[in-house]
């Protein structure tokens, strides 16, 4: 089991390209603290970021890509004495379409895009949350890495066309984007990593995660797991809650629910989810989902 797939799935990950804006010095954008996730590429020249909270900027280049997994507030600009140009509140929002910002003058112009990533999921989730507050990926000697290069010149195409579906086409091409920032990131951790990265590249946990979201019906316990991936029971709820951030036994239940939440909104039973989630009874599951999310199925199914 592909337990990043299954994740990014099962939480509907969605994308969405607020702005493409040509850029004319001096310039300074102060993003807000967000609930969603925020992305920024800069094409065409360099810049300074400024994290909130870190006493020094960091320098931006060409090609680079910038991830804020949990909306952490920052701000980009050209020269650390340029004024403010606008405060941008950047939450996921696809039905106020894409800004086109485009400078007069032949030649090629400082190029910033930006937008949100969006998790359909009501209560934090522990492998997400324990993301970083940045995410930069540096290019290569001035140009993207070519993962990304392939991605970022069709929605810099897309959205200076603004042809017919170019808003789907967008969106579907930031959601690529997302992946592969996380899959780069992944590989530039160390073993030793924490959190997301480090329960995905630990192999015990990660054989754990895979047999849990594989079969998620399943009566699990603490001892049958650790067996399955040659540990003490121990030793093996210690790592686990060390690296996802929480018990095996607990995660497998905040899963369960994340399911049920995708099936409720799919308009499937509560008897049915109840039994492809493993509950003996009705019962049993509206009990467990409305101590996790804080609301009875049918009302959680009615708002939505």
């Amino acid at each position: 089991m592909d337990v990043l797939t299954d994740v990014l799935n099962t939480l509907e990950l969605k994308g969405w390209l607020s702005s493409r804006r040509e850029l004319a010095s001096p310039w300074r954008y102060d993003f807000a603290a967000s609930k969603d996730s925020m992305f920024h590429v800069l094409s065409f020249g360099g810049a300074y970021l400024q994290v909130e909270g870190e006493a020094e900027p960091i320098r931006v280049e060409d090609g680079d890509v910038l991830l804020f997994p949990t909306g952490h507030p920052h701000s980009l600009y050209d020269d650390p004495t340029s004024p403010l140009t606008r405060l941008v509140h950047l939450d996921y929002n696809p039905q106020r379409g894409i800004q086109v910002v485009d400078r007069e003058g032949v030649g090629l112009k400082p190029l910033l895009l930006c937008g949100a990533f969006h998790f359909d999921y009501p209560n934090n989730f522990p492998l997400l949350h324990r993301l970083p507050q940045l995410i930069h990926i540096p290019g290569a000697q001035g140009h993207m890495e070519p993962g990304f290069a392939d991605i970022m010149r069709l929605i810099i195409r897309e959205s200076a066309s603004q042809q017919p579906g170019g808003e789907v086409m967008l969106n579907r091409l930031t959601e690529l984007l997302f992946i592969q920032v996380i899959r780069r990131w992944i590989e530039q951790q160390a073993d030793t990593s924490m959190g997301w990265v480090g329960a995905l590249r630990d192999q015990p946990v990660s054989a754990a995660l895979g047999l849990i979201h594989q079969s998620p019906e399943h009566k699990w316990t603490v001892k049958e797991l650790a067996e399955a991936v040659a540990l003490s029971r121990s030793a093996f709820s210690a790592r686990f809650t060390q690296l996802v951030g929480e018990p095996p036994l607990t995660y497998l239940t905040r899963w369960r629910m994340i399911r049920a939440t995708r099936l409720l909104k799919n308009e499937v039973s509560v008897e049915t989810i109840a039994e492809l989630l493993g509950y003996e009874s009705e019962a049993a599951f509206r009990k467990a989902f409305k101590r996790e999310i804080g609301l009875p199925p049918a009302q959680y199914r009615r708002l939505g």
